[in-house]
């Protein structure tokens, strides 16, 4: 197997490169703010950053969102949500963010004055998506929110409505389909140039360590391993054979399954 550079490259490589990075918080810079410029019919300076709120300052916040944004060329961090005052004073000193922008979840709503945000970004438990996405189109801003979308088929349909009603753009963090690895998987894939796809192979999993981690609260994480851990699995083998299971119809298939409250993330993000 060879890259786009004609190297050969192993499936151990493959594999390797597959996982590197994370892209999604540049790459839905980059999005919106095409969308953004669009919309105000001028373009933006060459200079000009998205300014991004992070809701929610927890493990994943801390270790991996923020330190990405610190490296974007085309984001930056210009306001935190946080339940947690400590923690988010000292991210906000660590990470250059005004201490006038630094909110709590009951002043959440008064994000919708501060005009250096134009996006947020929703990183809390799953079983809250919708409700702080609905308040984020509410604010007049773009959200993008972490996955998987909601709990339920209802709540993505609401967080949907809400977007279309305030004229914003939502986006999922499902990141692995913009990998150049990936994108690559997906093209050969739907092309169909080595014959139909046989077998998928996916697994993934995390260690407890606390009994007490929202993850094991159903109201929280919506109950069981397909909706907290393996939807970035199912979702990229939607992606994978994209054409095909929607030229077959297997929406029904799959909301049998449990996993219906992906798809409307999937048609969202696709027309947008």
């Amino acid at each position: 197997m060879k890259d786009s550079f004609g190297k050969e490259i192993s499936r151990r490589g493959f594999i390797a490169k597959v996982g590197q990075g994370f892209v999604a918080a540049n790459v839905a810079g980059i999005f919106l703010k095409e969308a953004v410029a669009k919309e105000a019919g001028v373009p933006d300076s060459p200079d000009k950053k998205l300014g991004w709120a992070i809701v929610g300052l927890g493990n994943l916040s801390i270790h991996e969102i923020l330190p990405a944004f610190a490296k974007c060329e085309k984001s930056k961090v210009t306001a935190l949500v946080s339940g947690h005052p400590d923690k988010a004073n000292r991210l906000a000193q660590q990470y250059g963010v005004n201490p006038k922008n630094i909110y709590n979840y009951q002043n959440y709503d008064s994000i919708k004055d501060n005009s250096e945000v134009d996006i947020i970004y929703i990183v809390l438990p799953n079983g809250m998506h919708a409700e702080y996405t609905i308040r984020g189109f509410q604010a007049g801003k773009h959200v993008l929110t972490e996955k998987p979308m909601a709990n339920t088929p209802e709540d993505c349909q609401k967080m949907i409505d809400a977007g279309r009603k305030a004229g914003r753009k939502l986006m999922v963090a499902y990141r692995c389909r913009y990998e150049p690895y990936n994108r690559e998987a997906i093209r050969i894939a739907r092309s169909g140039e080595l014959g139909p796809t046989q077998v998928i192979l996916a697994n993934n999993g995390w260690r407890v360590t606390d009994p007490d981690q929202w993850r094991l609260k159903k109201d929280l994480a919506g109950g069981g391993s397909m909706i907290e851990r393996n939807s970035c699995e199912l979702h990229f083998q939607l992606w994978l054979r994209r054409t095909e299971l929607l030229s077959r119809d297997r929406h029904k298939g799959l909301a049998r399954d449990g996993a219906r409250h992906h798809l409307p993330g999937i048609a969202n993000e696709s027309s947008s």
